[in-house]
Formats: C-alpha cells, structure tokens, sequence
C-alpha cells in the first residue's frame, strides 16, 4: 500500500474528527450560553419577588411595633374598601414656610403601596423606627438560598430628608457591585422619602449547566484519547488484519527457483546449499553448526521474507512487522534497519535484498545445486 497514501488518509481522520469535535463544541456553546441566560432571569425574577417579599415582612414587623406600642387599631396591612392615589406632589407646611415636594414618575410606579394614605401613616412609622435594612438584607440572602439561587448581594437604603439631603445606608459590600447589578428598588413613606434598593451579581460558574459542561468535558477527553492512541490502536488492528495493493515491476527469476520457498521442517529454511536459518532458534547454520544468532527484529523480518510470495515485501508490510507506526518512524531510520539487515545477510550468506525502486523489496535466493536438476 502507498505508505503517503496512509499518511494523508489518518492526516484526514484526525483533521476530520476535530472538525467534528469543534463544530459540536460550538453548537454546545451557543446552547450553554443562552442557558446561562435564561438562568440568569429567571434567577433575577425570583430574586426580585424574594426581596419585596422580604420588604413587606420588615414593615410587617414595624407595623406590629406601632400597633402593640401605641394601642393603634390602623395597620398597613388592614384591607381598605377604597385606595387613594399617590399623588404627583405633596405640600409641607415647615417653620420656614410652605415646600412642595415632587414625586417622579417612577417613584411612584414602583412605590411598595400604591395607596396615598397608607404611604402617610408609614412615614409616621419610620420617624419612629429605623428601617432594619441589615435585617432585610439578611432574610434575603436566607430565602435566595434556600431557593436554590446562588449569588451576592447587597441591599441599600437612601433616605431624603425635608430639606432634600440624601443620607445613604448600605449592608453588603456595594462597591463591588456594578450599576447593571442593581436589581430592584422600591419606595416607602408619603414623599416616598425612602428608597430600597437590592443588588445581585451571579458568577458565570454557577449560571452554567453542569450536564452540558461535562458532556463538553468528556467530549474533549476522548478526542485527546483519539489523538494519543489512534497510531497505536491503527497498529494494532493492521497487525491482525493487513490489506496490501502493490504494483511492482520486477525481474523475473528462472521458474524453478521464483517460488522455492526453500522450506526444510518447521520453521527451517534452506538459504544456499550449506546455510540454513532457524527461525524459532534464530539461528543462522552451516554443516559444522551454528554460525551466528539473529536479533528478534531480524528473525521476524528474514522469516517474513522466507514465507511471502516471490520472497517479496512492501515497505508497508515491513512497517507493520517490525511494528513501528508509519508517521513515526522516520524514512531514514527505516533504510539504515535495511541497510543493516542486508549486511547481517551477506556477513553469513550470498542471499541479497533488492529494491524494485516502488517501495517493494525482495529476497534473492542464489539456485541451490539441486533446483537445476
């Protein structure tokens, strides 16, 4: 077989399986993301109803306070037949005269009660009491977690007195927050004095997927594998099986001796008239005895060439016998094993190695006394 042949077809296996592995990274990709997004808000959603929530049992608290304190029978929570709206402004009647405060429009689209007088009666409440933002910012973080939402928070409190200075109050470190990692804010008291805000941040880590992660993960993992081993498994399989297609130009040996396999007893063979090679010793023998041991690699290559048709072997055939894997083994350390091997032969022998000059070569047996009869 054409060993370039070979080369550029595992070239194209390989080059052809990270294709694969890259266009399914990429495709996973695109999906890890728009998961993480998807978590993302509906991680925020839940986080936002989570804070008002722990907004509303904070007053809830404060409420009690002023029931229980001041034998009131008005409560923030009590059901009302009719609701008054906030209005766009509010008039204070001060010792330096009469202020009108303004109310944005989204202050008051996000004011926690929408109801004007209620929003009274709670400014009155916290003239009394401090709003407990550590407390908030703590049921927060304890109904996130038990929701299964990781991320950190941070809640702050901005208070707007009569004469418009703003005092700021914060629970959670803000300064590493980013101004996209505000969450929700909402309003409280008649000049919707008091903002509260909740701030959130996820890792990137805990928005991924862990299932699609690992099948990334394991993906890679095998195509690693793929990489370190398919020489080695392609070895292995060609051992057991080999396919050979050769085209060689050779020439012709006299009839009688093309296809003498010289073939003695159970792994004997006859070179010339008085030289023999025991494989399974790895012997090389004359009538007087032994006259040199072969190396295994030399034995399993001259007894190869002894049984193969025409005494004849492609270079991909001799790859696969002495086991070396054709991207890595080098074409030069390939023709000094040949070189050496033709020495050993014609050190013992007249046996010679001939190459056809297509990538095949052959063992050239000299006529033995008897094939001429």
């Amino acid at each position: 077989m054409n060993t370039t042949y070979i080369v550029k077809r595992k070239n194209i296996i390989r080059i052809g399986v990270l294709v694969a592995c890259m266009l399914f990274t990429i495709v996973y990709g695109i999906l890890i993301f728009n998961a993480c997004k998807q978590r993302e808000q509906a991680w925020s959603r839940q986080a936002k109803a989570v804070f008002l929530e722990a907004v509303g049992n904070e007053l809830k608290k404060l409420d009690k306070m002023e029931i229980h304190g001041f034998h009131t029978i008005t409560s923030l929570f009590q059901q009302k037949t009719l609701e008054t709206d906030i209005p766009d402004s509010v008039v204070f009647a001060l010792q330096d005269g009469t202020h009108v405060y303004h109310l944005p429009l989204h202050r008051r689209n996000n004011a926690y009660f929408k109801d004007g007088d209620k929003n009274i009666y709670l400014s009155l409440i916290l003239e009394k009491y401090p709003f407990p933002f550590d407390s908030l910012h703590y049921a927060w973080d304890k109904q996130l977690a038990l929701s299964d939402i990781k991320g950190k928070t941070g809640v702050c409190s901005r208070i707007t007195d009569l004469s418009r200075k703003v005092s700021t109050f914060a629970s959670g470190a803000l300064e590493e927050f980013a101004p996209s990692d505000s969450l929700v804010s909402t309003y409280l008291g008649y000049r919707l004095e008091m903002e509260l805000s909740g701030y959130i941040s996820y890792s990137w880590w805990s928005l991924l997927p862990g299932g699609m992660v690992i099948t990334v993960v394991l993906l890679w993992c095998m195509y690693i594998f793929f990489w370190l081993f398919y020489g080695r498994l392609n070895q292995l399989v060609s051992k057991r099986t080999v396919v050979v297609e050769k085209i060689v130009e050779k020439a012709l040996l006299p009839a009688k001796s093309r296809n003498k396999t010289r073939h003695i007893k159970a792994r004997v063979y006859r070179l010339e008239h008085d030289v023999f090679f025991d494989a399974e010793q790895r012997l090389f023998c004359d009538g007087n005895g032994v006259i040199e041991k072969l190396s295994p690699a030399m034995s399993v290559l001259l007894e190869h060439f002894l049984k193969a048709s025409d005494h004849t072997l492609t270079k991909y055939e001799i790859y696969q016998i002495m086991g070396k894997d054709l991207e890595e083994y080098s074409l030069d350390s390939f023709y000094k094993m040949i070189e050496r091997f033709r020495k050993k032969l014609k050190q013992f022998s007249s046996v010679t190695l001939h190459s056809d000059g297509n990538g095949a070569y052959r063992l050239i047996l000299p006529l033995d006394p008897t094939d001429m009869n």
